[in-house]
């Protein structure tokens, strides 16, 4: 109800909303904002018993052959607020085909967590990938993309066009992943947040993550304590 008018007063954006749109723009905002603090987190995860949790083995996996591997995450800096987002393409080897880190400005780190997934698609289709399989560590951002969206919600349009891309000619499965399956991808978001903004594609892996990957492609595992879903193979 604030930023509406101040959009109109400091930035020239004249979003003049009817009173039902308004508060259907606030339960929407309100909605998202519940989303994000009951998703999982690892502090969650230590308020939980340490008698309702098992301990796993959490590494990265190759993908089958004829398939290729998008690792993306996203950072935001609580200081600054500049956010970042990246990703990687590897194939059934873990050889690196490509990656990219990209500043987005100032937003979210749920909004980074999309621009990952975005310029990630984007970097998959320029590379001819067909039959992809993109990793996140972010549930939450996984459900906004598969979730009907209204159009009023804040980020609307960067979902829309999350979908346009998933909509092309091929196989893209959306999968959550722990982080210590996605340390590379990581390492990369934090980067990317002394990056100006846009998109900056990196043919080769910078000289740090060479023992990342090397580890990633050796199938080193680290051990993690999860609650087991119902019918999970660990119970």
């Amino acid at each position: 109800m604030w930023k509406n008018p101040n959009d109109g007063a400091f930035h020239g954006v004249n979003k003049t909303l009817s009173a039902p749109s308004l508060l259907q723009a606030v339960k929407i905002r309100a909605e998202l904002g519940w989303k994000a603090w009951n998703a999982p987190s690892p502090l969650m995860g230590r308020m939980n018993s340490p008698r309702n949790r098992i301990e796993v083995q959490v590494g990265w996996k190759p993908p089958s052959v004829g398939w290729t591997k998008l690792n993306v995450d996203g950072a935001a800096s609580a200081n600054s607020g500049i956010a970042g987002a990246s990703g990687l393409l590897r194939g059934a080897d873990g050889s690196w085909i490509s990656g990219f880190v990209a500043g987005v400005g100032s937003c979210s780190a749920i909004c980074s967590e999309l621009w990952a997934i975005f310029h990630g698609l984007k970097m998959a289709w320029r590379h001819d990938c067909r039959t992809l399989i993109v990793e996140t560590d972010s549930q939450l951002a996984i459900q906004l993309v598969k979730d009907r969206s209204h159009p009023l919600h804040p980020y609307a349009a960067l979902l829309m066009a999350i979908r346009r891309l998933l909509a092309q000619d091929w196989i893209v499965n959306l999968v959550h992943v722990y982080r210590e399956g996605n340390r590379v991808a990581d390492w990369l978001s934090k980067h990317s947040l002394v990056y100006p903004y846009g998109t900056h594609e990196l043919e080769t892996p910078p000289h740090e993550l060479l023992q990342l990957l090397q580890d990633d492609a050796e199938g080193a595992t680290f051990a993690r304590l999860i609650i087991p879903s119902p019918g999970s193979p660990h119970l």
